[in-house]
Order: C-alpha cells, then structure tokens, then sequence
C-alpha cells in the first residue's frame, strides 16, 4: 500500500513536470487520486522548494526548479566530455535519423552547435558547466570580463544566475547592482565565471523567464491548444522534440496538444507552415494573431 502511494506521486511529479493540459480532476482520475489528495500533494511540492505554476487551474512543476537542477546535475556532461562527444557525432553520418536526434538534445540542453558540425567551444562549455553548477548551489557568480552590447562596456559582473535560456545560450540573472533581472549571452563573457561562495540573498527578486519549444523566451506564457493531423504532428515530435505522451489521441488520424509559448511569432511559423493539417481550437488570442497577419500577408499580395 505505501509502495503504491509512491508511485502515485512520483507520477503525479511527472505528470506536473510536462503539464500544459490536465486540469486537477483529470491528474485525479488518471492517477486514481482524490482531488484533495492533488492539492495536498502540491502544497508538499511548493513547500519542497518545487517552483509550481497555476494556469488557469491547470498545475505544472517549472524544470527550473531547485530540485530538478540537483537531479539532472548528476547525469550532466564536463567540457572535455562534451567536446569529446561533439567530435564523435560530428563524424557520424546525417544519415542516420538517431544521430539526427542526439545532435539536435545535445545543442537543446548544452547549447552546443553540434548540428552543422561545428567544433564545441570549450571556454563556453566550461563557462556553462560553472553556471550550471552555480544554479544547482544557489550560489552568485562574477562573469569576468562581461562584453555588454547595450553599453558598449566590458566590466565584471556580479549576479545571481538562476535559469538557462536560449537552448544555454543565454542565462537569466538578477543583478544586484541594478535591482534588476537581465539575460546575459554566454558568447559575451570573455573571461571566465567564477563560481562564489555567497549564498543567494534575492530569490524573491527572481522573476521567471520562459523558453519554448519553437525557441522564443519572454516573461510572460500564452496557452494555446491545437488539432494535428498526421504531418504536422510528426513535424512537431521530430523537428521540436515534443514527447507524445503530451498529446491526446482525438482519433485514428488526428492528434491534439496544449502548448505554453512565449509569444506567437514562433507557434505562428509553425501553423502557416501547416495549416492544412492545424485546427486551433480554444485559443482566441491566437486567432487574432493570424487573422492580424493573414491580413498583413494578402495586403502584401495585392501589391504589385
């Protein structure tokens, strides 16, 4: 019986992890729960440090949460291992679809261009190996030697790094100095990141910044719920990662998916790419997005 109970929320932390659809009744039903027993176990997440995120009604375990990081740390590369790697796949053939894929995660999680076969630059991976490793601890950073392209300055800097962005391109800190939370890209850090002792001291101040899949960050999250048929589902699950278990089966030749996006210009480029094949549905935010730039586009058409 007490096994049982585990497993229920360990899956329950599962299903939170990749939620972007399943209201607290539906978690309930699925993992034979009580609709109590969810909230019950979603106060313990909060308390545990989990960063928890009500859309809505619809509940989800943001993967930047503390807990998560100390987990995924323990199965993380060093510079030398990624670079290692890089050189393996780069002489493997395109060919192959599996190879294809592990290019595509590895530049997704150590933003590492691997996918043109260009070589790891091992600076930055060591810069986000630290970084990485700073978030994990909750510890500042001093990026030495930061190339700001808004002041046109290069200085020290020191920070609270608290979230990749941009496939780690980029990491999102709070800088004490400005009382401000800012993107640092980790091609400007000339010199080195210094992991500190200090402990964070503005967790509070952390306002939380947003990737999604199609590749586009903003502070802010929209909801939208799409119909696929075959093509673009397939398109969605090769080219942008997406784990079927985040689709619902609708029937034999059609598929649905709730996605959060920062923005619409990403998820926009999808759909015109593959309308034919798209119903959006419960998404009027969305919709006049496309009828805003489908008007845009048959103006442009007009002109000779």
């Amino acid at each position: 019986m007490e096994l049982d109970k585990l497993d229920r929320q360990l899956r329950l932390i599962d299903f939170l992890v990749r939620n972007t659809h399943y209201t607290v009744a539906e978690l309930a039903e699925r993992l034979g729960l009580s609709r109590r027993s969810i909230y019950r176990y979603i106060e313990f997440l909060r308390l545990a440090d989990f960063i928890i995120h009500n859309d809505n009604g619809i509940y989800s375990i943001d993967p930047g949460s503390p807990f998560i990081i100390n987990l995924t740390s323990r199965v993380r590369f060093t510079g030398v291992e990624l670079e290692a790697m890089a050189d393996l796949l780069n002489s493997a053939s395109d060919d192959n679809l599996a190879v294809r894929s592990l290019k595509k995660r590895f530049s997704e999680i150590y933003g590492l261009n691997l996918i043109n076969g260009a070589k790891v630059n091992r600076k930055e991976a060591n810069n986000v190996e630290r970084l990485y490793d700073a978030i994990a601890q909750r510890r500042k950073v001093i990026l030495h030697s930061y190339s700001s392209s808004h002041s046109d300055t290069v200085s020290d800097r020191l920070l609270e790094p608290f979230k990749f962005l941009e496939r780690n391109k980029a990491v999102r800190c709070y800088e004490p100095a400005s009382n401000l939370c800012k993107t640092f890209n980790i091609g400007r850090i000339q010199g080195e990141v210094e992991v500190l002792e200090q402990p964070w001291e503005y967790t509070t101040r952390h306002v939380n910044y947003y990737t999604d899949i199609f590749g586009f960050s903003s502070e802010r999250q929209s909801r939208v719920k799409l119909i696929m048929g075959r093509l673009a589902t397939r398109v969605l699950m090769e080219e942008y990662m997406v784990d079927e278990r985040q689709l619902v089966i609708v029937d034999d030749h059609h598929w649905m998916i709730a996605l959060k996006v920062c923005g619409f210009k990403g998820i926009g480029r999808f759909y015109f790419g593959l309308f034919h094949d798209i119903e959006v549905v419960d998404s009027p935010e969305f919709m006049d997005y496309l009828r805003e730039n489908l008007h845009l586009l048959t103006e442009k058409l007009k002109k000779p």
